[in-house]
């Protein structure tokens, strides 16, 4: 089992290589300026905003993830099909909208369901998620060294099919385990009104996604700009495959550090420096205008990216119940990919088009202090809460 989930994150991971890096420029070969490209790969997060709490009750009342895995790829599949293929301008924004609506969900979920493994096999799950990152470090270098080679934009269906095909075939055979309760835990194995209404009361929650919101917005930013911005820096197709390469290298890494030292205790604390490192990273990206030193600093991935999205797994997984996981999956896949990726990609791309790409990052900056400074006040204050507790 544990071979078959490090496979399913390995390809599976594989589409992010297809789509982060090679989407806006496909959407730039149909005629979209970068600041409709930006709003056409916002509209879909936008979407799965309600998508994604949607597909993750669904799955928690049901009592299993798979078969709603099954539909939401099978969907997605097909307008990725429509996206590659077709040759009309509004057939191409209505399938890059649907990709994103069945896709965002489908990560959720996946994510819902490694925790799920991960206690099962007791391993941790970063170390089931960093397979994810050798699979989209590994495909960008296969990738990026024959794209123009293989025709470019033109040959990303044929590209993505075997991928798609491998994630359809492991979700048909895999097996998911079952939810099981140790002594003093709710019995309720379902997800119920009562308990849902509990757990999104809770004003921690709250404090925890809106700071997350704030980091997500640059991060999202970059994920659907970047791209664009090295082509502008005079990047070719091979140094902006590299780019994510680096960064999904980078991944592996920062996942397998993260199985080790992840600690419950000090995740405010953890989110907050990660938070002030993002701030770094984007006044780096502010001032450096050559290529290969903009893949040189996607390795500030593993510091960033990989601390705050395994933090936050961590935090929601102990911070929720159980019979909940996959309800809270989606709640952050809503926050940091939805709504992130709707202010970013469409107020970093009105930013790029009429000011300039140095503002565009000089706002990541300012959200990212924002976020660093809340997460320490944050958890100040949890401090001092806990102490007049026990006192």
């Amino acid at each position: 089992m544990r071979i078959l989930l490090k496979c399913l994150q390995a390809i599976f991971y594989s589409t992010n290589a297809i789509l982060i890096p090679y989407l806006p420029l496909l959407m730039k070969s149909h005629g979209f300026s970068p600041m409709e490209t930006g709003s056409l790969l916002a509209i879909g997060p936008f979407i799965a905003i309600f998508a994604q709490p949607l597909a993750g009750m669904i799955s928690d009342k049901i009592g299993a993830i798979r078969p709603i895995l099954i539909a939401l790829w099978t969907l997605m599949g097909i307008s990725a099909l429509l996206l590659f293929t077709t040759g009309e301008q509004s057939v191409a924004a209505v399938a890059v909208v649907a990709l994103n609506v069945f896709f965002l969900p489908a990560v959720s979920l996946l994510d819902a369901l490694m925790v799920k493994n991960a206690e099962q096999l007791n391993e941790t799950y970063s170390s089931l998620r960093l397979w994810g990152s050798v699979g989209f470090m590994l495909t960008l270098i296969i990738v990026g060294g024959q794209f123009d080679a293989w025709g470019g934009v033109h040959a990303l269906v044929w590209i993505f099919a075997p991928i798609w095909i491998g994630v359809f075939v492991i979700f048909l055979i895999m097996r998911e385990p079952k939810i099981e309760h140790t002594a003093g835990e709710n019995s309720e194995t379902r997800l119920s009104r009562p308990m849902l209404r509990r757990a999104l009361l809770n004003p921690s929650l709250f404090i925890f996604l809106g700071l997350i919101f704030l980091v997500a917005i640059p991060h999202r930013m970059n994920d659907t700009l970047l791209s664009l911005h090295m082509e502008h820096l005079g990047a070719n197709s091979s140094q902006i495959s590299w780019a994510w390469a680096v960064a999904g290298a980078s991944e592996v890494i920062g996942f397998y550090v993260m199985a080790k030292i992840i600690r419950g205790d000090r995740l405010k604390q953890l989110l907050g420096l990660t938070a002030l490192l993002y701030a770094i990273r984007w006044g780096l990206y502010m001032f450096i205008t050559e290529p290969w030193a903009i893949v040189a600093l996607q390795v500030t991935h593993m510091f960033t990216y990989v601390v705050i999205w395994a933090g936050s797994i961590e935090y929601i997984s102990t911070a929720l119940p159980k019979q909940i996981v996959a309800t809270g999956q989606a709640l952050l896949s809503m926050v940091f990919i939805g709504l992130g990726g709707l202010a970013g990609g469409s107020i970093g791309g009105a930013i790029q088009e009429h000011i300039g790409e140095s503002a565009m990052y000089a706002m990541g900056v300012v959200c990212a202090a924002v976020a660093w400074i809340g997460f320490m006040v944050w958890s100040r204050r949890s401090k001092v809460e806990a102490v007049l507790q026990e006192a």
